[in-house]
């Protein structure tokens, strides 16, 4: 533990008021392991493993979650599964929530999650296989609960593009810390190792990319799979989310 995270904690020690709780809400494959790990190079904001938020109801829900970390703001990250679409987030029963919305583009995020569910059968990767569903039903249905959510709460509610956080780590982590109340001020583009577990598939993200330890630049998108890019060209639903979620236009098919 790092010597600016123990002076963080024990300056937060005597104070009585109640620890910042916060959720960081996506799709898998999104980016929130590498989200999380730079929020959790401010002093003050815990670095916790994947935790499911979901668990924390009732009148001790605070209690239960304050117990998880010493830093006066913890932030916890479990995305939404396949089987949760309709229901996904429950939020814990908290006052004061915070919530980070973080959001990926329907192509690279499709790419990423048909790759991780075929992982062990690559030939269906390219096959078209899944892609309605992984893009209509899962991509858009749980960015569009979380679009509304955000737009029904943004006192406590931020919303963050991966594609952003890409090109300007610093401004984008600067911008949520002062969301978070966290008194780092300098936005980051590295990240150290996590602390007391390991990056892992299944829970975080297990890939060679976030064990590089910084923010690697967006590269440049082709568009080679034509069937995954009609998916998302054909779509109305898909088509009007991405507008509302501040996609830029795809190009012509």
């Amino acid at each position: 533990m790092s010597l600016n995270r123990l002076a963080a904690m024990s300056e937060a020690a005597p104070n009585s008021d109640p620890k910042t709780i916060a959720v960081l809400l996506s799709t898998m494959r999104s980016g929130s392991t590498l989200l999380k790990a730079l929020l959790a190079q401010a002093p003050d904001i815990s670095d916790l493993p994947e935790t499911d938020f979901q668990k924390f109801r009732g009148a001790d829900a605070r209690q239960q979650i304050e117990a998880l970390s010493p830093e006066p703001i913890l932030v916890m990250k479990r995305p939404g599964w396949f089987n949760e679409i309709s229901k996904y987030p429950r939020l814990p029963e908290v006052a004061g929530l915070k919530r980070i919305v973080l959001v990926r583009d329907a192509y690279a995020n499709g790419l990423s999650a048909r790759k991780m569910v075929f992982r062990h059968v690559p030939w269906l990767q390219r096959s078209g296989v899944g892609n309605r569903f992984i893009i209509e039903r899962y991509w858009a249905g749980t960015n569009r609960r979380l679009l509304e959510m955000a737009r029904a709460d943004t006192e406590n509610t931020v919303l963050v593009r991966y594609e952003d956080v890409l090109r300007d780590p610093l401004g984008e982590t600067a911008r949520l810390f002062a969301f978070l109340g966290s008194a780092q001020k300098d936005g980051v583009d590295t990240y150290g190792r996590p602390q007391g577990y390991d990056w892992t598939w299944g829970k975080d993200d297990g890939g060679a990319v976030i064990k590089s330890l910084k923010v690697q630049a967006p590269r440049q998108l082709t568009y080679d799979d034509r069937k995954l890019f009609a998916m998302i060209t054909n779509s109305a639903a898909v088509r009007s989310l991405r507008r509302d979620l501040g996609f830029p236009a795809l190009p012509a098919p």
